[in-house]
């Protein structure tokens, strides 16, 4: 009798045991919950999840990364061509893949060797420019002291030994390092090539198996929302990218035209480049217009520098104009949601950060709107 209360004694505190278990696992659940509603808590973690994937994925896929983007926005062409002709689709992105990675290797073999040739020629070319400056510096301070009547021949002084340390210093320190990285520049090359090259592949492949793929995502609740995501983020990226594009071309056709009826020494490749580093934030024409107006002038050439000023405010004026036209509101992000992310990146991911930044905060925008749609079916 003793056994038996003592045995359901021990069954009672086991089943005590047990549901204090089941009650603490119960409130641990709850907890979670809570924790993962917490909005703030979410944001956190989803962009330590993007911060993450940038960072230590997205180099090691880039070429599949670059070839789904390009699937992506020419595969209802591809079909309709491969309908009409009976070429594979892989075949099709293979073979434009391919002319459009010739055409930019061929423009940046073609700017790489007119910058090593004209490089020469401009060192040649500084003393010319340093004496021009210190003759345009010397009729400065004369005209300024003559206005106001003061002796500025000590200040001519000082600032002609200015300019004169500051031509021996980019003579010594910077041209050397410029021509030695020649060697690098080719590697650099090299390396772009070979991710070119990878990416082609990757492209012909995903081709092949592109409609199986979408079909497989689109068959599972959790897959289709990581579809919708990446969709989302995709049609951002084209949006964006079409109207750089465009907005890149435009400022390149005026530049260039305008530098080569001035009469600017190779003023329609100054053209071309200022519209591309247009394209990149913190840089724009002034990178290269700025510059080559101070090189004008310090030249004798008032006029084609007078030019340079002009285009220059001209290109800044079309930008302004032409973003908002172009992007408007389409992407859901404002400008300067956009500014931040690209100094973020800068700062996080380096020169990649012009691209990497706005993308992370597009993808953390789109899985935290994914979030809160699940988050409101489930309450519902």
């Amino acid at each position: 009798m003793h056994d038996i209360q003592k045995k359901s004694h021990t069954n009672s505190r086991n089943n005590k045991s047990m549901f204090a278990v089941l009650e603490e696992e119960d409130i641990g659940m709850r907890e979670k919950n809570k924790m993962l509603q917490n909005k703030y808590i979410v944001l956190l973690l989803i962009t330590g999840a993007v911060y993450f994937f940038l960072r230590f994925i997205s180099p090691l896929l880039t070429p599949v990364i670059i070839a789904g983007m390009f699937l992506t926005f020419c595969y209802p062409a591809f079909d309709d061509i491969q309908k009409k002709t009976k070429i594979k689709k892989q075949y099709l992105a293979g073979v434009i893949l391919f002319l459009i990675c010739g055409v930019l290797i061929i423009l940046v073999w073609m700017g790489g060797s007119l910058l090593l040739q004209n490089i020469p020629i401009w060192v040649e070319g500084l003393d010319d420019v340093q004496r021009n400056m210190r003759l345009f510096v010397t009729d400065c301070c004369n005209g300024v002291g003559g206005f106001l009547g003061i002796n500025t021949e000590g200040l001519a002084q000082v600032l002609i030994e200015q300019i004169d340390v500051f031509v021996e210093n980019f003579q010594v320190q910077v041209l050397p390092g410029i021509l030695g990285g020649t060697w690098s520049y080719i590697r650099q090359l090299l390396s772009i090539i070979g991710v070119l090259a990878v990416t082609m592949i990757a492209t012909m492949l995903l081709a092949k198996d592109y409609d199986s793929i979408l079909a497989f995502m689109g068959a599972h609740e959790g897959s289709r929302t990581v579809l919708e995501i990446v969709l989302r983020v995709l049609r951002y990226v084209a949006t964006f990218v079409k109207a750089q594009v465009i907005i890149m071309i435009s400022i390149a056709a005026v530049c260039s035209l305008s530098l080569f009826f001035a009469g600017v020494e190779n003023g329609v490749w100054f053209g071309i480049l200022a519209g591309v580093l247009d394209a990149l934030p913190f840089i724009g024409t002034g990178i290269v217009l700025v510059p080559l107006a101070i090189w004008q002038l310090f030249s004798g050439f008032y006029w084609k520098a007078a030019v340079c000023v002009i285009i220059y405010i001209v290109c800044a004026l079309l930008r302004e104009f032409l973003e908002p036209k172009l992007i408007g509101q389409k992407v859901g992000v404002y400008p300067v949601a956009i500014l931040i992310a690209v100094y973020a990146g800068l700062k996080l991911f380096g020169l990649w950060g012009i691209v990497k930044g706005p993308i992370g905060l597009v993808l953390i925008m789109q899985i935290y709107a994914a979030y809160e749609r699940l988050l409101t079916a489930e309450n519902k």
